[in-house]
C-alpha cells in the first residue's frame, strides 16, 4: 500500500489550515497508509529513528513543502537519497493537484483531527544542498554559535541544528554556491525553491557580503573564525570542568559510602 507522509508545519503559518484539512479529510479515504507527523523539520534535525522507519520499505509520498529543501532534509535524517520519494509542495500546488496524486476523492465534510503537542524549540536551522556546496567552509567561519562543524572526511555539516538563531538565514544569504536553505523561510530561493536565474541569485549574494561583512569580506571572516574558535574553546574547557565536578562529586559520594576506605 502506497504511503503518504504528510507534514502540519506546526511551528509555523506558511501554510492555510484550511487547505491542509482539505487534503487530509479526502485521504482520510484513499486507499494508501496516511502518516501525519507535526514537523519534519523538528523530527530531522532529532535524527528520529521513527523517520527513517517510514522510508525503510516501498514508495512514500511526502506532503511538506518546497521539494529541494525536503530532499535535503532528509538526505540530514540519514534517508537515503536513492529511496522512491515524491514530494508534493504544499507551498505551490492547489488541493486539486495533491489529491490527483493519490486518486483521491474530494474532500469530505468530515473534520480530521489531529492532536498537535510543540516544544519550545522552534526548529530553525540550516539545510545544505550538497549538489551545489564546494565546501568552502565560509558558513562554518562565519556562524558564532556553533551550527556547523566538519565530519571526519572534512564535509562541512550541520552538526547543531538547535543552536542556531531564529530566524536568521545570514549564512545562507552569502553562501557563494547558494547552497544552505532554511525551510521555514519565506524567501526564494533560501527556502528551498529551485534556483532559476544564477547570474541573478549570485549578485545577490555579492551584494549581501558587502551589507553584511564590509568591504573586507575575507578579513572579516577571519575575525569571526578566530572569535568562534575562542568560543569553541572556551565551551569545552566549561564541559571539562563539569564533568571533573561530577566525577569529584561522585568519588566523594563512593567514599563516603565505603566504610574501608583510607582516611
Amino acid at each position: 500500500m502506497k504511503k503518504a507522509l504528510f507534514c502540519h508545519c506546526a511551528y509555523t503559518d506558511m501554510l492555510s489550515g484550511e487547505m491542509k484539512q482539505e487534503i487530509l479529510s479526502a485521504l482520510a479515504t484513499a486507499k494508501i497508509e496516511l502518516v501525519e507527523i507535526t514537523d519534519l523539520c523538528e523530527l530531522a534535525a532529532a535524527k528520529d529513528t521513527t523517520l527513517l522507519e517510514h522510508f525503510s520499505s516501498g514508495d512514500v509520498t511526502v506532503i511538506a513543502c518546497h521539494p529541494r529543501a525536503v530532499r535535503w532534509l532528509l538526505h540530514s535524517a540519514g534517508v537515503d537519497r536513492s529511496a522512491a520519494v515524491d514530494i508534493l509542495d504544499m507551498r505551490t500546488d492547489d488541493v486539486t493537484s495533491i489529491l490527483k496524486s493519490f486518486d483521491s476523492p474530494s474532500p469530505s465534510d468530515t473534520p480530521h483531527p489531529f492532536s498537535i503537542s510543540t516544544r519550545d524549540w522552534v526548529p530553525w536551522f540550516p539545510v545544505i544542498d550538497y549538489s551545489r556546496c564546494s565546501n568552502c567552509r565560509q558558513c562554518l567561519n562565519f556562524c558564532l554559535f556553533g551550527v556547523y562543524e566538519t565530519d571526519e572526511d572534512g564535509q562541512v555539516i550541520v552538526a547543531n541544528p538547535s543552536n542556531c538563531k531564529n530566524n536568521c538565514p545570514a549564512c545562507a544569504r552569502i553562501c557563494p554556491e547558494i547552497a544552505i536553505m532554511f525551510p521555514k523561510l519565506n524567501e526564494e530561493p533560501l527556502n528551498g525553491t529551485e534556483i532559476v536565474d544564477e547570474t541573478t541569485e549570485r549578485a545577490k549574494v555579492k551584494l549581501n557580503l558587502d551589507e553584511i561583512l564590509g568591504n573586507d569580506a575575507y578579513a572579516a571572516l577571519a575575525k569571526r573564525r578566530r572569535k568562534r574558535q575562542k568560543m569553541v574553546l572556551m565551551k569545552r574547557n566549561r564541559k571539562k570542568a563539569e564533568e571533573e565536578r561530577n566525577a569529584c562529586s561522585s568519588c566523594d559520594v563512593n567514599c563516603e559510602q565505603n566504610p574501608n576506605r583510607q582516611s
